[in-house]
């Protein structure tokens, strides 16, 4: 009996393993950089460890091409989607196609807040991180006198995260007084985030401060006091507060070496983690809450090399 018993165990371990192994993750990808690498890694680590196998299609910045691509992923079969949405209107009609397909989709690090189809969102806390910078530049310049001139390089403003470091940065900064805020829009591009920079030192060579939504702006912002001679580490006299929000080498380095005063890094392994989390869960008949959100991280020269491990962009 021992012997019989022990092969039905084995039989039904092996059964229960093989339809483990069997589900299958679509990733739609709108396009990859460092930071959405390093959540896709996140994803792969976590479907890898689950025993899923993952099918990745990346649309390279074309929202009809990501239409197309899920439209190839529901009819591969996959058992569920993880998107990154190119553009929050254009992707639904997909979207719509796997709802009716019954197949769960998860939306990961940009939202879909009006789709009638996402189940679950796992993303940034972008307010909260914009935030994190605006009070450490209110905090730096909270002695300064007489009007502040802060320079704001504004993310894509068709993209939740954009609009929300930019909220939260300007509440982080509303302890301060007679600020004059210059919004500077890139849309995510660093070429325009060099001539807006320049422009508004141009026009306001009394900056006192600088918010890059994304730290790989940081670069072009030295470039900019490079070039007009005020390039100062900090706690010097004349020092421009630069702080950022992403988490990319540029942030890091630009800490390190005293140009920048701090970044908030993004926790893009534990997104990625819990968007695969958040698919086995519905795959299973759980309920998950819609909105999920992972906290950033705000380091400067005092703890960023202290805790190179926990920052994505970091050399290894």
């Amino acid at each position: 009996m021992k012997k019989i018993f022990g092969a039905v165990v084995a039989g039904a371990m092996l059964t229960a393993s093989a339809a483990f192994a069997e589900i299958t993750i679509g990733l739609s990808v709108d396009q990859l950089f460092e930071s959405r690498v390093a959540v896709n890694d996140g994803i792969k680590a976590e479907a890898a460890d689950r025993g899923y196998d993952v099918i990745e299609v990346v649309a390279d910045g074309d929202a009809q091409q990501q239409n197309a691509q899920i439209q190839s992923l529901i009819a591969q079969g996959v058992d569920a989607i993880l998107v990154c949405a190119v553009d929050q209107n254009t992707i639904e009609r997909a979207l719509l196609a796997a709802k009716r397909a019954d197949i769960p989709v998860v939306a990961y690090d940009r939202d879909l807040p009006d789709s009638r189809v996402v189940q679950a969102f796992v993303g940034p806390d972008s307010l909260i991180d914009g935030r994190l910078a605006g009070e450490y530049t209110a905090d730096v310049l909270a002695g300064k006198e007489g009007p502040i001139t802060i320079v704001e390089l504004i993310g894509a403003l068709n993209d939740q995260n954009g609009i929300d470091r930019s909220k939260g940065f300007r509440e982080g900064i509303a302890s301060l007084e007679n600020v004059n805020l210059i919004e500077v829009p890139t849309d995510w591009d660093s070429a325009r985030a060099l001539s807006g920079t320049q422009n508004a030192f141009q026009a306001n060579p009394d900056v006192a401060a600088v918010f890059a939504a994304t730290d790989t702006h940081i670069p072009a912002v030295e470039t900019v006091l490079t070039d007009l001679g005020k390039l100062m580490p900090t706690g010097k006299d004349g020092h421009v507060v630069i702080t950022g929000v992403n988490g990319s080498n540029d942030g890091y380095q630009a800490v390190l070496s005293g140009t920048a005063d701090a970044f908030v890094v993004m926790g893009t392994e534990a997104t990625g983690r819990k968007a695969v989390d958040l698919a086995a869960k519905i795959l299973a008949g759980e309920s998950v809450d819609r909105l999920n959100y992972v906290g950033g991280n705000l380091y400067t020269a005092a703890d960023a090399e202290a805790n190179k491990a926990k920052i994505w962009g970091a050399p290894k």
